[in-house]
């Protein structure tokens, strides 16, 4: 399923897939941990959903160190928040309100297992 913006063209179509996800965001004078779930991910990138978007202190350009887990491994990667979805905004009325975030590192052996989940994924199977 397509969670795209309307008229947005993705390099990277994207797939439903409810994880969690574990995330430091970088650059933090004491880099605290948090905890979300995805709604969909890519190649390319994921969503972080959270109807609380207002609690974190992120912006766009947010640079995050993520851990998005799959049953007892993670795929580990770094990310760059892209865009915010306020709830109570136009878009929230259309789409899920959270983070949109775009994957700027991402290693061989993550890039297997990210493309081994988006393929279960795409066949219907949830993460192990």
């Amino acid at each position: 399923m397509d969670r795209g913006r309307p008229g947005k063209d993705r390099q990277h179509p994207r797939v439903t897939v409810d994880a969690f996800v574990r995330l430091l965001a970088d650059g933090e004078a004491a880099p605290r941990e948090y905890v979300f779930r995805t709604r969909d991910l890519s190649q390319g990138g994921l969503f972080l959903y959270t109807r609380v978007g207002h609690l974190y202190p992120f912006v766009a350009g947010t640079a995050l160190s993520i851990e998005l887990f799959d049953y007892d491994q993670a795929v580990e990667l770094r990310a760059v928040v892209v865009r915010i979805v306020e709830s109570g905004s136009a878009e929230a009325e259309r789409f899920p309100a959270g983070f949109g975030v775009k994957i700027i590192e991402l290693d061989d052996q993550n890039r297997q297992r990210l493309d081994e989940l988006i393929a279960r994924a795409q066949r219907g199977e949830p993460p192990y």
